[in-house]
């Protein structure tokens, strides 16, 4: 019996997009389990989306991906934000729908982090993960991130000042630990062929 066939995964910008796909990227923003754990976690309205993806086409710092599926469904968003180019760094997050599992997140931090530092030039890699969010901050730790910081009661989340978790990752560390995890978790990756849609200069 053959192996599944790696389940086909794109990364595409999310102002290419027509209008309903970028709707289904609002309806995934407004999921409770990925609500609780962002910023800003009111309920999104139309126009509100809308308008924040206007402003992406204008922004050179900041990058949004939304994730899809081998029939173009939407299943979340990965974005590099605050790009620095004379510092050559950035700062990334990303989610996913609730349905959207098994693995999926871990392929794409391994292609997503290799962009950064490929394709994106850049030096550094930093991300911030609210208090509570264990299970994310042990993940970015797998794939060699340094936790760096705490910040104290610096959000507030349900009218409670909540802490994050400031976590950093350097090309070099990667490059250097970069096929010890692919060796480690390549049965995971196979899972997933992940190609990430990006010209540079492009938004």
């Amino acid at each position: 019996m053959s192996a599944a066939s790696p389940k086909q995964i794109s990364l595409v910008p999310l102002v290419s997009l027509d209008l309903e796909l970028q709707l289904k990227i609002r309806e995934i923003r407004n999921e409770e389990n990925v609500r609780k754990w962002m910023y800003t976690d009111h309920v999104i309205e139309i126009d509100e989306h809308l308008a924040w993806i206007e402003r992406l086409k204008h922004d050179d710092r900041q990058i949004v991906f939304a994730v899809r599926d081998g029939a173009g469904v939407p299943l979340g968003v990965v974005s590099v934000n605050a790009i620095d180019r004379r510092h050559q760094k950035a700062d990334w997050a990303y989610y996913l729908t609730e349905a959207a599992r098994g693995g999926l997140g871990s392929a794409i931090e391994f292609s997503f982090i290799n962009f950064i530092f490929e394709a994106l030039g850049l030096e550094k890699l930093n991300c911030e993960v609210i208090a509570g969010n264990d299970g994310v901050v042990k993940l970015h730790r797998r794939f060699l991130f340094e936790e760096e910081g705490f910040r104290r009661s610096n959000i507030v989340k349900d009218y409670i000042r909540q802490g994050v978790h400031l976590l950093g990752l350097t090309k070099s560390d990667w490059l250097a630990g970069r096929d010890r995890i692919q060796a480690e978790y390549g049965a995971i990756f196979s899972r997933f062929q992940i190609s990430i849609h990006w010209q540079s200069g492009a938004k």
